[in-house]
């Protein structure tokens, strides 16, 4: 064959290159086949045209096509059937090609596919290094991953063969049995699994979707990594962080600085430094300037905790507030050690030293529980130790006290209640003159049963159910002794007063 194709171009009276041509720094051109070949300077002035079978070696690579113009400069335009082999690791595949020995760099078109051991890429044209076995293409590319099962999609890309790491860019998207992702930047090892985000990105996977705009996320572990804002969305509960770490086979997620909770069913949001959620068992933990702020009506609940517990009750959520639990509510304002609010039951329950204010009204207890009905504060439970006290002036205040407390609240605030058990009050009859409010008298009983009624934060009538023991006083002839019942305190510095004052530490008597 190579006889014949020299006798032909001597024929044709072409120069005669055939086998090498001038040279470069990276070696000649080696033609190892072709049916036939001719010079035309009409077509290509100073190339040789072969047809039919066409082979070239250069370097470790050999490629193949029907025909091909080859230049002195060791240039090469192949036509149809285009193929490159480098080693027995990567195939390329095209209608037409162009290479350089000098740079070593194929540009191929038309329907251009290549192949490494355990991916495929598509594309209808391809820049192709082979000194660096580096892949690029601008005009839209797809890539398969045997071993993952992965497809990918960009508008532009990069694939290097010996890393085999890809850099994707603009409209990416990689599809999988288990997950969907897509971004603006992605990073591909087909080697390692782990994919690197940079810029806008979402990860679909089942029922959860994370957000991000920089991080990594390791498809074989199924763990992710973030470093800038990201969010997890799984079961209607959103966990946000600056930083956010995410297990996907434990279920586990990981979220610092200014770290949110969301439960969109519940109109509730979690805030803090850090932030534990586990999507398995819909539990969360967050700690550190930690904030629960729940929707209720028309208004918002504001609790602070150094810890606060989320997780999933009978029909709804449960939170737990854990030390120096304190909370604000433009009409209720409370302080305690522990804290349960669930919505199974709509209730809020106060242990260790609980205190709740509500207008004027304080109310302490050993145990306090407030049932609330559509958003709204309902009833309120005391028991053990329960004392209301509320203040008529300065140095004034009405108190009840017994064992168990009933209440019931208003729109304006507490509005009844019965206390039962060793009932004891101390309250002051005022009297209106000259258009305003004087105390005329105190009256002090005791009885096991009493029915209060209050106004305006102030008790307004006190009902004995049982026989009391009861004496009504005129204001000064009231001894000093009668007006403040055994444990009454007025504690106002303890009180929240603002949404910002529920992080003020709690000074405990």
């Amino acid at each position: 064959m190579r006889a014949l194709l020299i006798t032909s171009t001597l024929l044709l009276g072409g120069p005669v290159w055939a086998q090498s041509g001038a040279g470069t720094q990276e070696g000649r051109i080696e033609i190892l086949n072709a049916d036939r070949g001719e010079f035309d300077a009409r077509i290509a002035p100073g190339a040789q045209r072969l047809k039919g079978n066409v082979r070239f070696r250069h370097k470790d690579a050999i490629m193949t096509c029907d025909s091909a113009y080859l230049y002195q400069d060791q240039r090469v335009e192949a036509f149809g059937h285009v193929t490159i082999d480098q080693g027995d690791t990567l195939h390329v595949e095209a209608e037409r090609s162009t290479y350089s020995a000098a740079d070593r760099i194929a540009r191929l078109e038309g329907q251009v596919l290549l192949r490494s051991r355990d991916m495929e890429l598509s594309t209808p044209s391809l820049l192709y290094d082979l000194r660096n076995r580096r892949a690029m293409y601008t005009n839209g590319g797809r890539v398969i991953s045997r071993s993952q099962g992965d497809t990918l999609t960009s508008a532009m890309g990069t694939y290097v063969t010996d890393a085999r790491k890809s850099i994707f860019s603009r409209n990416v998207r990689l599809d999988h049995p288990d997950r969907t992702i897509t971004a603006d930047t992605m990073h591909y090892g087909t080697s390692t699994g782990i994919t690197e985000f940079f810029g806008a990105t979402r990860i679909v996977q089942d029922s959860t979707v994370i957000l991000t705009t920089r991080g990594l996320y390791d498809t074989r572990q199924e763990k992710a990594r973030f470093s800038e804002r990201s969010s997890i969305l799984s079961k209607g509960r959103v966990l946000e962080g600056d930083s956010l770490h995410y297990d996907r086979k434990s279920g586990q997620g990981l979220a610092w600085g200014h770290v949110q909770v969301t439960d969109t069913a519940s109109d509730m949001i979690v805030l803090g430094e850090v932030g534990r959620y586990n999507e398995q068992s819909d539990r969360a933990v967050i700690t550190g300037h930690a904030e629960l702020r729940l929707a209720m009506d028309n208004d918002t609940l504001y609790l602070h905790g150094d810890t606060l517990f989320t997780a999933p009750d009978s029909s709804g959520k449960r939170i737990q507030a854990h030390r120096n639990v304190r909370f604000f509510r433009s009409d209720l304002q409370g302080a305690c050690d522990t804290l349960i609010y669930s919505e199974a039951d709509s209730m809020i329950r106060m242990f260790n030293l609980p205190i709740l204010w509500s207008g004027t009204d304080q109310i302490t207890g050993a145990h306090i529980r407030i049932g609330l009905r559509d958003s709204k504060a309902d009833k309120l439970y005391v028991d053990d130790d329960a004392f209301l006290i509320s203040k008529v002036d300065s140095i004034h205040f009405d108190q009840v006290t017994g064992n168990r407390m009933t209440g019931r609240f208003g729109d304006d605030g507490l509005e009844s209640l019965f206390v039962e058990g060793n009932a004891r009050t101390v309250y002051f009859v005022e009297e209106k003159k000259n258009d305003e409010e004087e105390i005329i008298g105190v009256n002090r009983a005791d009885c096991s049963r009493i029915n209060v009624r209050l106004a305006d934060g102030k008790v307004s009538t006190v009902t004995f159910l049982d026989r009391p023991d009861a004496i009504l006083y005129p204001l000064e002839q009231m001894p000093p002794s009668e007006m403040y019942i055994e444990g009454s305190e007025w504690r106002p510095a303890e009180r929240p007063v603002d949404r910002l004052d529920i992080f003020a530490r709690r000074q405990v008597p």
